[in-house]
C-alpha cells in the first residue's frame, strides 16, 4: 500500500461562493477526505495546484473575474485529476475544459461523493 492509501484523499476546492464552498468541504470531510481549501481567486489558488500534495480537486470554471484555466492547466501538468463545478452550461465553459468530468449546480451531495470517488478511484469513500 503506497503513502497516497494511506493517508486521506487531499481535495483542492476552488469556489467563489465561500458558502458552497464550505459546504462542499463538509461533504469532502464527511466522506473521509482531506480538503484543501475552499480557495475563491486564482492567485491563491495556483500555487497550491502547483506544490501542495493533492489527490484531486473541485473546480469552480468562473470565478469572481477570472477563469479556473490556469489552475487546470497546472493541475494537469502534474497529473491530478480534476472536475469542474458549475452552475454554467457545459457549452459555456472554455473548449480546453469541456472534456473535463463535469456536475452541474445545484447538485446533490451523493453526487459530490461520487464524483471525488471516480476522480481518486476509492469506491464508496
Amino acid at each position: 500500500m503506497d503513502s497516497a492509501e494511506q493517508r486521506p484523499p487531499r481535495v483542492l476546492v476552488v469556489e467563489d461562493q465561500m458558502m458552497l464552498g464550505m459546504y462542499i468541504v463538509n461533504l469532502l470531510e464527511d466522506a473521509g477526505c482531506t480538503a484543501v481549501g475552499p480557495v475563491a481567486h486564482v492567485v491563491t489558488a495556483l500555487p497550491i495546484a502547483l506544490h501542495e500534495p493533492l489527490d484531486a480537486a473541485l473546480l469552480d470554471v468562473f470565478l469572481i473575474d477570472e477563469t479556473v484555466l490556469p489552475i487546470a492547466q497546472a493541475l494537469e501538468r502534474r497529473g491530478i485529476p480534476f472536475a469542474l463545478v458549475s452552475a454554467y452550461s457545459r457549452d459555456h465553459i472554455p473548449a480546453a475544459l469541456r472534456t473535463r468530468p463535469y456536475l452541474a449546480k445545484p447538485f446533490m451531495d451523493r453526487e459530490i461523493r461520487s464524483l471525488v470517488s471516480d476522480l481518486v478511484s476509492r469506491p464508496g469513500l
